[in-house]
């Protein structure tokens, strides 16, 4: 939360390192519980489970403004979640609940969203379409994701309207404006949407020997979108957030971060091991696509989808959990739309 509420702080009135740090925490203190604050600057006592280090590092980040500031990149460059917490606490609502504001708002649309996209899967059941929304908007990890301060609800949200839209078979630029509300609330999904770009520029050069020019023009424009939020957030190197999230959490963004290749393939194979759930899965969903399909376009969303979940993993090395979670339910839902494609 810290690092949200101080990248919307600093877009609202830039201020000195020391002022933005007491404002940020001054905020938190005022609203959340005495418990949820301590926790958030580290003097709790530590919990089973709990990582002595991360307890450390909050603690020394909410004392130090200069390691406060330094750390605000990594949450500044998700664009549109820290402008919706901006436009919700210039609306008058406390800068905390301005943080989760966001998510709760999309875990009910994402509700509504669900239902329509199960009403035209099995169209005329409302009352069964009903249950299977309900059912999946009680599964514990979707609630938790409405009560962080966190942009992955939001996420969730925005990539079901990327498969409503193309289920609804909808405009292309309306998948573009999709694609791009998604980057920026998490750039690293700039594969998932360049890969997308690429399955359409495919399809049609098989199908119409042609070139679809404007998904070329699209996927440009959004890398160069994405090149343009990492230099004015100021986003560290690929090297610091694999170093900092994997390796060793620095307190100064300054300090180096090197490791070694042996490191890096510990991790990677670890990481692979808690990615093995998945991957069956995957191929099971990929396998049963392909052997009840013989459409073209629903063969290749479905390897799109699929790949997309590798080149996803070996680029920002995704970790189990929320994460996990999270992809879980985008290839399942991806299977559902393949398939929903194909009958349509």
């Amino acid at each position: 939360m810290p690092g949200y509420l101080g990248s919307s702080f600093i877009v609202d009135s830039p201020v000195d390192n020391v002022q933005l740090k007491n404002d940020v925490y001054s905020a938190i203190r005022s609203e959340a519980p005495a418990a949820s604050y301590d926790n958030m600057t580290g003097v709790n006592v530590l919990q089973n489970g709990e990582d002595e280090h991360i307890r450390d590092w909050k603690s020394f980040i909410s004392q130090n403004p200069q390691a406060f500031i330094q750390q605000i990149p990594y949450y500044s460059f998700k664009v549109l979640f820290v402008a919706l917490i901006f436009v919700f606490s210039n609306l008058g609502i406390i800068a905390p609940l301005s943080v989760f504001l966001p998510n709760l708002i999309s875990f009910f649309i994402f509700g509504f969203l669900l239902f329509s996209i199960f009403n035209k899967i099995i169209p005329e059941k409302t009352i069964l379409s009903f249950l299977f929304t309900v059912g999946l908007l009680l599964i514990p990890q979707f609630r938790f994701l409405a009560t962080i301060p966190s942009p992955d609800m939001l996420t969730i949200l925005l990539m079901l309207w990327f498969f409503y839209v193309i289920l609804d078979k909808q405009n292309f630029l309306i998948q573009c404006m999709v694609l791009l509300l998604l980057v920026f609330t998490r750039p690293d999904m700039v594969i998932f949407t360049l890969s997308y770009f690429g399955t359409v520029f495919l399809y049609d050069f098989i199908t119409k020997k042609k070139i679809h020019w404007l998904s070329f023009v699209s996927g440009v424009t959004i890398l160069l979108m994405y090149i343009l939020i990492l230099k004015i957030n100021k986003y560290p190197g690929w090297n610091d957030v694999f170093y900092d999230t994997f390796i060793y959490r620095r307190r100064y963004l300054s300090d180096p971060a090197e490791f070694s290749f042996s490191q890096y393939r510990a991790i990677l194979i670890d990481g692979l091991s808690s990615f093995k759930k998945i991957s069956v899965a995957a191929f099971l969903c990929i396998a049963s696509i392909f052997y009840f399909t013989k459409d073209l376009w629903t063969k290749l969303l479905a390897m799109f989808l699929f790949a997309n979940l590798y080149l996803k993993f070996f680029s920002f090395l995704l970790q189990v959990n929320i994460v996990f979670f999270r992809d879980f339910y985008f290839f399942f839902s991806s299977y559902w739309l393949t398939f929903s494609l194909r009958k349509s």
